[in-house]
């Protein structure tokens, strides 16, 4: 009868979240990214595991070097206080962020070098 009337369903679309591709740049919904990662981006998403695990592990070593300066540390050196453990901290985000970003433009120049798109041309969900 109104044919023309948007549905709920239509509605929500319009307001979800979207997510653009780091690799292929194609707007993928949120609720569907890893999904897109994993069928079309399977090393990216195994990768994506290993960086996860890592992150765990560095952020247990930073804590654990957190609680040993608190607890024994302080009293050796102020020195280990106000540079050493501020530096290990730091180094490790900063080494996790430029790991990321190294492997993030491998595959996106990997993803470049088999789906080459022409200038005008637009990326689509099956390239």
């Amino acid at each position: 009868m109104f044919s023309s009337r948007s549905t709920a369903s239509d509605d929500v679309k319009l307001w979800l979240p979207r997510h653009k591709c780091r690799i292929c740049g194609v707007e993928v919904e949120f609720a569907q990214v890893k999904v897109h990662y994993q069928t079309t981006h399977p090393e990216y998403a195994k990768w994506g595991r290993q960086l996860h695990t890592l992150m765990w592990l560095v952020l247990g070593s930073d804590v654990a070097l957190i609680i040993v300066d608190a607890l024994y540390l302080r009293s050796l050196s102020p020195i280990l206080n106000e540079y050493i453990v501020p530096a290990y901290l730091g180094g490790t985000c900063f080494l996790l962020i430029g790991l990321h970003l190294r492997k993030l433009i491998a595959f996106r120049d990997a993803w470049d070098k088999t789906h080459h798109l022409l200038p005008n041309e637009k990326p689509t969900e099956e390239s």
